[in-house]
């Protein structure tokens, strides 16, 4: 089975036309993390911040024979320290039949090719800590799970209270 996903399989960039496979999967991943609640995102806002005039983030694509089976969304970033851009990578899914194939290492690695391509000083992502499959790729790869830094979030609400704080 694993070597007919890995025949078939192609990383792509996304197009508007994944916009509909993409927000499923980023679906699927909510209910995972146990995030639904949070999902508000439409196809709208997805083909404005992937596609509109000022693009917010880039997606890549996992395909096997055609259908949608992954993605990875990242964006670009900057460090002060490093003196130059990087990326983050926001999510990075693989759907549950597809999972233990590859296709999360290849978008992982797709993207960091991209790092490499545009010089990024540095490439970076989150994991959940329950995560341990993630975590063990990451590893993996040769990725450094930074134990002393925690992320700071304004949620939309606290974003427009934050003048009167």
């Amino acid at each position: 089975m694993i070597e007919n996903i890995q025949a078939s399989l192609e990383i792509r960039d996304a197009s508007p036309r994944d916009i509909p496979g993409i927000l499923k999967m980023v679906a699927e991943l909510a209910e995972f993390e146990q995030l639904s609640d949070q999902l508000v995102a439409t196809e709208v806002d997805y083909q404005e911040s992937l596609f509109g005039d000022r693009p917010a983030a880039e997606a890549l694509v996992a395909t096997v024979s055609g259908e949608l089976v992954g993605y990875a969304i990242f964006f670009s970033t900057f460090s002060t320290f490093v003196g130059r851009a990087g990326l983050w990578l926001e999510d990075l899914y693989v759907r549950p039949s597809f999972r233990m194939a590859g296709i999360g290492k290849k978008l992982l690695k797709s993207v960091g090719a991209i790092a490499e391509k545009r010089a990024a000083g540095r490439y970076e992502w989150c994991v959940l800590d329950w995560n341990q499959n993630a975590i063990d790729l990451y590893t993996q790869v040769g990725g450094e799970i930074l134990d002393e830094w925690r992320i700071v979030r304004l949620d939309r609400a606290a974003i427009e209270a934050l003048p009167e704080k």
